[in-house]
């Protein structure tokens, strides 16, 4: 199970609270983590002691009066006392705006100054600022608070001190009536080296968490001298470039970008002027290519704008437009390009720089910014939609962007009707000037924007042209990359090429500037170094993590038998310790007996026994017989343990024998253990009925020296009567059992198993506690669970038919993220005529899929029955084919090479051998490891019929496929390759064999690898539907099952075999069980209350959650995103992400 988790929420609350902050507590049963998600804006009945103890400011909390303070230009000063006595002093009579206290102080050049004060006035709110007076007269505001009466506001800012000089500090409010109070005054110097330290050390804190990982045999001891190799694969952590036009045609700038970058914006190709330069003549054939090119090389997309509010940029036949003109041709514009992209991109800049200017507010009222975010969540409400400024962190004397004035006009749009639900951000652009950034001053605007709890990126960062711009680009971003609330940066940059020619990263040969040299520098600084470690004697290592994705792999020291796993270190996850030990004692290789249990004494029979007799021998040999030929005899081991030996066998079916009666329609679950008295054999349970086949109820590699558990079971078709048999092809085998079971269930039994194990495999209960700020329970709030994404991959095959029919596309998007092609991207598909490749198809489709957030499972690299070959390919010589393969399996892995999940690199290779035939018996190994190397971060799977369909297909058993697979992963450079099983899954007539399944599941599970039920289909039958459904529910309540995909679809797209829907798409039986199963494995949307203490408590599907939390006194609400992942079986709970209380927090803190 996974652990409980209690999150606690916290909501800000009326005018007595003043803390904006909010955290999640997560308590399971190991620890108890905090994590604070925003910076606090709070005011305060009594200030705090000055910072640094105020730094070089004399006096700073006016212990000593007004020593070291004058008065600036008119107006007086006096002192003030608290109730409790705290001392401040109050600039009083003022006249002008910079009427204040001040005090002079020396700057010295080349230091970073903070600066931090409190402050307080008489009546209302309004804005303060610090202003710092040079030598020389230029006024330079330092930073600014929206300070009010009764309560201490924090101003912070900063200045960087270009010459050395004498400065005075003066305090700036433009409302002369008002009083100024001041208290707890600071100004830190840091210089460059030590600014760059508290850079770093917030770098350790936010994008970093440590982990430790425990490595343990199956007794529980430690294996000392593990070695672990650890590589990162991916950041989560967005740090992405702008790109243009140029890309389209440039390969050595899709080379220098797609090996940097993730993450892009375009600069111009999605903005309105691009798009329709002629009234009615939209054209997106430049940025639909840039998209294409950005999803094929995993690019995620910042769209880029919807509006700008500049007159200057709008196209030029909008400029002239009625009012009424105008909001139709808005109305046109952003329909079209938001509904083009939607489930594209990340993010959308809805309305560009609205703070500077107003084009859209002036023609059409002060609610136009406000409409069109309502109007693009509309179109697209998974998209985060973004305000973008410039100056607001750049340039601390630009009144319309400062962080006080962008915060009103998002909580204006965000407070519009129908806006509550946006899932918003804050867009800081960052185009900063030649000379040193006051980084200090953008600290304090991170800080201040920081507590509204919306995710922050900077999201154009350049430098202008500057002898130091490499060292001042560097700077910027190692501020925002540091900060907490900065969730992404975006820089607008790029090669000379492109025609970059503010910030250039590469020249015309692509070669690094100065600049690049820092973005280079800082990406491989930024992603953690691979690394080798050992274990201790305890067998851990513990290390920190930039956050994000891992491939590790652990090498045992005495067997060097490798694990190789993923894992993925969030965000909110400071420590956490990973245990290894069913993944190191199950460490992949050939051989089978090192990852089933074989243990000296046998356990006690399942169940009692069931409905055998006499099933542990404690009555010696009473109830069982001969069988065939040969004899048995009673034996007893060391400590007592009677057992039972079939001995002198001539034939394979020679053993002991009980007869056992069935019921028509039972499940029968069946188990013994098993040993043999010398070497390893396959042994296997039969079932002889009468006038039937002898079948095959499961086998298990058994050997001498300890005792394996054989599993399987029986589908009883009729009342009968049958003889439970062993077998053993090698005669001279000794065939030793002990504690038999045979345990009869109903459907219904069955049934109730299947969700029992699925509540505790597919679910996680979460206790959450929603309190105000002071930590009070919210008594009666009332909160809305919504779930907007499965954890489970659940999917469906589709065919070419999708391309053509909307009807197909519908049906298919609304129900399913996950595919494989059922024959597109298949050789003989792709090359029908040797040399003519032709993808056409098959691209087509995985546009559509990717442009439906659909994931593709590749199928296949090769397949390994000679039928399926391209007709050209079969009668190649053994050269001439391995020249082909190799080129086959180039060209498909490279093509789709990051935009696929998995790959069936050699499809059927157990009952198949057509590349083995021809190219000696390790063709497969090869390939694998071929794929492996054109796209190491997809997982390579062997795929297989009748392993879980019929049990007696003695080729693909579970022991002839974990055997296959072991001789394919320890050829030499397969270690590290992420492997998975696949399972076709085509069943035929008749009711599945159900605990044959099971007991397959089980016993591939120990391998630790991935399963798939890759293609899962049922033959037309009276009972189809109900067949399918009992499939699915048994794959899906197993823990080691990690996705299902069926080949079902519609009968217009010729799917004859498992039809879902009819050609009307209206749905067949078998589409009804589909649709409710998709509906059951999802949490329902669920309103409920929390309790007197504020607590509620749910049981919740694995995956994505909206969450929304209704204040019950003042109805206002706050949303935040919640996901539950398993990770790998580890029975730990984490979370990619975990965003701050929204909306609430924007309308109550401003």
């Amino acid at each position: 199970m996974l652990s409980p988790m209690i999150i606690l929420l916290q909501q800000r609350y009326g005018e007595t609270l003043f803390t904006t902050q909010t955290s999640l507590q997560i308590l399971t049963e190991k620890n108890v983590k905090t994590i604070f998600l925003n910076y606090s804006e709070q005011c305060l009945i009594e200030p705090r002691r000055a910072q640094y103890e105020g730094g070089i400011i004399a006096n700073p909390d006016f212990t000593h009066g007004v020593q070291g303070w004058i008065v600036f230009g008119q107006g007086a000063v006096k002192e003030g006392i608290s109730k409790n006595g705290n001392r401040y002093i109050v600039a009083h009579s003022r006249r002008q705006p910079l009427d204040s206290i001040s005090q002079k102080v020396q700057l010295e050049k080349g230091k970073l100054y903070s600066f931090s004060a409190w402050v307080q006035i008489n009546g209302g709110r309004g804005n303060v600022a610090v202003v710092f007076k040079m030598s020389r007269g230029e006024l330079v505001r330092g930073g600014k608070v929206l300070a009010g009466n009764g309560c201490w506001s924090l101003l912070k800012g900063g200045v960087f001190a270009n010459t050395s000089s004498r400065v005075e500090i003066l305090f700036e409010s433009k409302n002369t009536e008002a009083e100024i109070w001041v208290d707890n005054v600071s100004l830190q110097p840091f210089t460059m080296e030590q600014w760059r330290s508290h850079q770093d050390e917030s770098t350790d804190k936010e994008r970093k968490g440590k982990v430790r990982f425990e490595v343990r045999n199956a007794n529980g001891t430690a294996i000392e001298g593990a070695r672990f190799s650890i590589k990162q694969t991916k950041s989560d952590f967005p740090f992405g470039c702008c790109m243009n036009y140029h890309i389209i045609n440039s390969t050595d700038y899709q080379n220098w970008f797609a090996l940097r970058f993730k993450y892009t914006t375009f600069t111009n190709e999605m903005k309105w002027y691009s798009t329709e330069k002629i009234q009615g003549q939209e054209n997106y054939t430049v940025a639909d290519a840039m998209v294409r090119f950005a999803q094929q090389n995993g690019i995620s997309i910042r769209g880029h704008n919807i509006f700008w509010d500049d007159p200057v940029y709008q196209p030029h036949w909008v400029k002239n437009l009625t009012s009424e003109e105008l909001q139709k041709a808005a109305a046109q514009r952003i329909k079209s390009v938001v509904s083009r992209y939607a489930g594209q991109l990340i993010a959308w800049d809805v309305m560009n720089e609205n703070l500077h200017f107003s084009f859209f507010e002036d023609k059409l009222g002060k609610n136009a910014s406000a409409v069109y975010y309502a109007r693009a969540y509309q179109l697209d409400p998974d998209t985060t939609m973004f305000l973008n400024e410039y100056n607001t962190i750049e340039y601390s004397s630009d009144e319309k962007a400062n962080p006080f004035n962008y915060k009103t006009k998002l909580d204006e749009i965000l407070s519009y009707p129908g806006n509550q639900g946006i899932s918003a951000g804050i867009g800081l652009q960052g185009h900063f000037g030649s000379g040193q950034p006051n980084l200090a001053y953008m600290r304090s605007c991170l800080d201040i924007l920081g507590s509204t709890g919306l995710p922050i990126w900077l999201t154009e960062v350049d430098v202008g042209k500057d002898p130091n711009q490499a060292e001042y680009l560097e700077q910027v971003l190692r501020e925002g990359y540091s900060h907490p609330a900065v969730k992404g940066i975006i820089m607008f940059v790029g090669p000379a090429n492109a025609g970059f020619n503010s910030t250039v990263l590469a020249d015309e040969d692509f070669k690094n500037t100065p600049a690049g040299d820092v973005v280079d520098k800082l990406i491989d600084e930024w992603k953690f170094q691979t690394t080798e470690i050992k274990a201790d004697g305890k067998g851990s290592i513990e290390i920190p993590l930039f956050h994000g994705d891992y491939n590790i792999t652990v090498k045992d020291p005495v067997s060097s038998s490798l694990t190789a796993f993923s894992y993925k270190m969030t965000k909110d996850v400071t420590r956490d310790t990973v245990h290894l030990q069913h993944r190191i004692c199950h460490a992949f290789s050939s051989n089978y007996n090192a990852r089933t249990k074989c243990l000296v004494e046998p356990k006690t029979a399942q169940d009692g026994g069931g409905i055998i007799a006499n099933p542990d021998f404690t009555h010696g040999m009473e109830g069982w017989a001969v069988h065939g030929q040969g004899a048995m005899k009673e034996e007893m081991s060391r400590n007592g343990n009677r057992f039972i030996v079939a001995y002198n066998r001539t034939q394979s079916l020679d053993s002991i024998s009980q007869k056992v009666q069935l019921g028509g329609g039972l499940i029968y679950s069946f188990s013994a253990w098993i040993q043999i008295n010398k070497g390893s054999e396959r042994v296997a349970v039969v079932f002889k009925i009468p006038h039937t086949e002898l079948v095959i109820g499961g086998r298990v590699l058994a050997r001498n020296g300890c005792w394996s558990l054989l599993k399987g079971g029986i589908f009883a078709n009729f009342t009968s009567h049958a003889d439970i048999l062993f077998e053993s092809n090698n005669t001279a085998t000794e065939i030793w059992v002990d504690s038999v079971s045979l345990q009869p269930f109903t459907l219904e039994q069955w049934r109730a198993q299947q969700d029992e194990k699925i509540d505790k495999e597919r679910k996680s209960k979460v206790r959450f506690k929603v309190t105000y700020g002071n930590g009070t329970a919210m008594d009666s709030a009332t909160v809305s669970i919504k779930q907007t994404r499965s954890e489970f991959p659940f999917g469906c095959g589709m065919n070419f038919h999708i391309i053509d029919s909307t009807d197909y596309q519908n049906w298919f998007a609304s129900r399913f993220k996950y595919t494989t092609f059922t024959n597109q991207m298949k050789w003989y598909s792709n090359e029908p005529k040797q040399g003519q490749e032709n993808y056409t198809v098959a691209d087509t489709m995985v546009k559509f899929a990717q442009k439906n957030g659909i994931s593709i499972r590749g199928h296949n690299i090769l397949w390994d029955d000679p039928k399926y070959q391209p007709e050209w390919v079969k009668n190649l010589t053994s050269d001439e084919l391995r020249k082909a393969a190799a080129k086959r399996v180039d060209s498909v892995v490279s093509r789709y090479a990051g935009q696929l999940i998995a790959w069936d690199v050699i499809n059927e290779n157990l009952h198949f051998s057509f590349f083995e035939d021809k190219l000696g018996k390790n063709a497969s190994s090869r390939y694998f490891k071929r794929a492996y190397e054109l796209d190491p971060k997809t997982t390579m799977f062997l795929n297989e019929f009748n392993t879980i369909e019929y049990s007696n297909d003695e080729d693909v058993d579970p022991i002839s496929y974990m055997k296959k697979l072991g001789a394919i992963l320890s050829y030499p450079g397969n270690q590290g390759i992420l492997a998975g099983i696949g399972l076709e899954g085509h069943f035929g007539v008749g009711q599945p064999n159900l605990a044959y399944m099971r007991s397959v599941l089980d016993i591939l599970s120990s391998t630790g690898l991935p399963l798939w039920l890759t293609e899962v289909d049922v033959v037309k039958e009276p009972n189809q539907a109900e067949y399918l459904e009992q499939i699915l529910r048994e794959g899906y309540c197993h823990h080691a099952v990690k996705g299902i995909i069926m080949f079902a679809g519609p009968a217009t797209a010729g799917f004859n075999a498992t039809t879902l829907v009819d050609k009307d798409f209206k749905n067949t039986p078998s589409g009804d069980v589909v649709d409710k199963l998709i509906d059951e494995w999802r949490t329902k949307p669920t309103e409920t209350k929390a309790d007197g203490e504020g607590y509620f408590e749910m049981s919740l599907f694995l995956g994505d959650y909206n969450i929304t939390i209704k204040n019950p006194v003042t109805n206002c609400s706050t949303t935040l995103s919640y996901r539950i992942i398993e990770t790998l079986r580890l029975k730990s709970l984490s979370s990619s992400a975990w965003p701050a209380p929204r909306n609430l927090i924007m309308k109550e803190a401003f």
